[in-house]
């Protein structure tokens, strides 16, 4: 048995509802796919392109997060998390290899030890 998509929906605020559903829905799929090309594009270039032209891929790549979260497209934070793994692959690639350098380890304190007062007779 075939079912097909009927609306049953009378009032005009439900079948309003409806079509601004449908406007979103079509905005945002075009959202999204546009943002996965343009992360495509600014990940390809890593290795093959100069630092300026990947720079200028990262900004485009930046301004449209930003503003598919402005639009509630995606989370806000998702977008600052993008951003940030993408900032810190990009800082990575346009140093030259000599100056990465490994963190040194952090170096542990002795604990506090409590000094008692001396009281006065």
């Amino acid at each position: 048995m075939a079912t097909s998509k009927a609306i049953v929906t009378k009032s005009s605020s439900a079948v309003k509802r409806s079509l601004q559903g449908e406007k979103r829905h079509a905005r945002n799929t075009s959202v999204l796919s546009r943002l996965k090309t343009e992360e495509k594009k600014l990940r390809a270039t890593f290795g093959t392109s100069g630092a300026d032209e990947v720079r200028e891929l990262y900004r485009r790549f930046s301004s449209a997060l930003d503003k598919a979260a402005k639009k509630g497209v995606i989370h806000k934070n998702a977008a600052a998390r993008k951003k940030g793994r993408l900032n810190s692959a990009l800082g990575k690639i346009s140093k030259p290899a000599t100056e990465l350098k490994p963190k040194k380890a952090a170096v542990k304190k002795a604990p506090a030890t409590k000094t008692k007062a001396k009281v006065k007779k």
